[in-house]
């Protein structure tokens, strides 16, 4: 069964060099980062991006890797921010859109692990019959599955942005299949809670 989200495949991707930035403590902070998450110590390269951020927020660089550094630390929230940040600064930057929808997908999916005791694991099942369509959907709140559907709806934009900005991209039919899954599981979800849901068809 497919997973909700693909942010293993996310990397701490360094773009940084030192025709891109002139303060030399921001370069510092920036390269201790990428130290510390080649390492798997996020939480210190957190930390030290935060701290140039503090330094210089227009660097594009530094909120591009944070957010990155905050998907792995699986706090979607804060990597949408730094995310939506760095796409103000470069908005052609295919990657931070494939990024956004990565977090986006987390975000979503937090809503559906809120309640999973260590005996249940959730997942988003899709029962084949059509008399059973929705049984195997997780029961949430009317608030959390409208904010599910919402959040879902985003990403496949964010997702459909970085194709449009990529379009010869190896992983396009990765992502094509993911846009598809995204917008089958809003939709059954839309339709148990009775919400609206418009998801244009990807070509």
């Amino acid at each position: 069964m497919r997973k909700l989200t693909l942010f293993l495949a996310i990397l701490f991707v360094s773009v940084l060099c030192s025709a891109c930035i002139n303060n030399i403590a921001i370069q510092e902070l920036n390269n201790k980062a990428q130290e510390y998450m080649q390492k798997g110590d996020i939480q210190n390269a957190i930390c030290r991006l935060e701290s140039s951020v503090d330094l210089d927020g227009t660097v594009f660089e530094t909120r591009y890797n944070l957010g990155v550094a905050y998907i792995s630390a699986q706090d979607f929230k804060k990597a949408q921010e730094q995310l939506n940040e760095a796409i103000k600064i470069k908005p052609d930057f295919a990657d931070s859109y494939y990024s956004l929808a990565v977090a986006q997908e987390g975000d979503a999916l937090k809503v559906l692990e809120d309640d999973e005791t260590d005996e249940t694991k959730v997942e988003v099942e899709v029962v084949s019959q059509d008399d059973d369509e929705l049984s195997g959907l997780k029961n949430i709140s009317d608030q959390d599955a409208k904010y599910l559907v919402d959040t879902l709806a985003q990403a496949v934009n964010s997702y459909n942005k970085y194709l449009e900005l990529k379009p010869q991209t190896n992983d396009k039919d990765e992502i094509l299949a993911q846009i598809n899954y995204l917008q089958e599981t809003a939709t059954k979800y839309a339709q148990k809670y009775n919400l609206t849901s418009d998801f244009g068809v990807q070509e």
